[in-house]
């Protein structure tokens, strides 16, 4: 008996499952993800970002964030693992972040500097005014962000993807008749045998929804550790060949985070995430006398506590600045999730300039797909 026609319509049927949860596809499409990078390190080394305290728990392939002044504030974030060997079968959701069950001996295992992964590369250009320096400036940069550490549950993950797999392996097979017309000679019997397979996995994928329901809800890391770098130059003059002032800095986040809602039947994880920051700043965005241009040194070290309640995340951010420049920030933030792909984000507080400090800032992040993807079984 020929099963080649029988198995690729129950290959389709099952992939049509992967849109429910992230344990227990075939695959898992970059689409799936719910967009959570606010802002990029490029964007945050301008001083063009309503949160300057994050940790993304995951990524899209390309991400644009677009902040204020439309069209002339703009960043462009890219995550270069969706781009490389996407067709690999070694591509696993578990490797992905990092926990694997050992072939040997059965022990599941947290491999928790997997995070490497989410290494991404960000480019951003805004034309603003800075303080001190009279008229916007065209200003470009460039970012690198990764985890350097990540650390989830990873039993209660391994519980939930075998959960979901035996739901999976629970699916009722259509009749044996049906299974033997749709591999049979006869094409009018294949044709409506085919339908009828369609239709009857139509059917058990309405039955096990319910079932499937708590499992897709994204779940964060109870710890991570994220490090960034980024540079940025500011044209002087208003011509190219004016020359350039340099800014570059290095930071590292770390990010807590406690489920609220765990078990409930709501169609989101709510977290309570607390976040510190440390960063040391090298800034030549500074006019002194004589319109010269002269670079300060200052470090920064901040805190932030966030709520995700559903679609709504109410954070506040504090960052005490000391250096060549003694300064703070005190900055509330507001974000909405329109969409699996797109979120709002304001902030309002007092930013770090001495003068004008007060901040208001609006913007919306969209995040990318462009076709990668990760097989979430082995």
């Amino acid at each position: 008996m020929n099963y080649k026609p029988i198995l690729y319509i129950i290959v389709c049927v099952c992939l049509s499952f992967s849109g429910w949860t992230q344990e227990g596809k075939t695959d898992q499409n970059l689409s799936d993800f719910t967009m959570s990078n606010p802002s990029s390190p490029a964007f945050l080394l301008v001083g063009e970002s309503p949160t300057e305290i994050y940790a993304p728990t995951n990524l899209k392939a390309l991400a644009l964030h677009v902040f204020n002044n439309f069209g002339e504030s703009f960043s462009i974030e890219v995550a270069p693992y969706f781009f490389i060997n996407r067709k690999s079968k070694n591509r696993t959701y578990y490797k992905y972040i990092g926990i694997e069950e050992d072939q040997t001996t059965g022990e599941v295992k947290q491999k928790p500097f997997r995070g490497l992964n989410t290494t991404t590369l960000s480019f951003a250009y805004v034309d603003k005014e800075f303080e001190g320096i009279v008229g916007k400036r065209k200003t470009y940069s460039v970012g690198l962000r990764t985890t350097l550490l990540r650390f989830y549950d990873k039993d209660k993950v391994y519980r939930e993807a075998k959960k979901v797999g035996n739901i999976l392996k629970n699916l009722d097979n259509p009749p044996v008749d049906v299974l033997a017309d749709a591999s049979g000679d006869d094409p009018v019997k294949r044709a409506i045998a085919e339908k009828a397979i369609i239709e009857h996995y139509k059917k058990e994928k309405e039955r096990i929804h319910p079932q499937l329901k708590e499992f897709k809800k994204t779940v964060k890391p109870y710890v991570s550790v994220d490090g960034a770098i980024g540079y940025s130059a500011l044209f002087k003059g208003d011509k190219i060949d004016s020359g350039t002032a340099n800014r570059l800095g290095s930071w590292i986040t770390g990010q807590g985070s406690l489920i609220l809602n765990e078990g409930s039947d709501s169609e989101r994880n709510n977290y309570l995430n607390v976040l510190v920051t440390a960063r040391y700043i090298e800034d030549e965005f500074n006019i002194g006398a004589n319109d010269q241009f002269f670079k300060t040194f200052y470090r920064d070290l901040g805190a932030k506590v966030e709520l995700e309640i559903d679609r709504f995340s109410l954070a506040y951010e504090y960052i005490s600045r000391n250096g060549s420049i003694n300064s703070e920030r005190s900055v509330g933030t507001l974000k909405y999730t329109l969409s699996k792909d797109i979120t709002l984000i304001g902030g309002f507080g007092k930013d770090f300039p001495v003068d004008d400090n007060l901040v208001t800032v609006f913007g919306i992040n969209w995040g990318v797909n462009f076709g990668g993807k990760v097989a979430m079984k082995e």
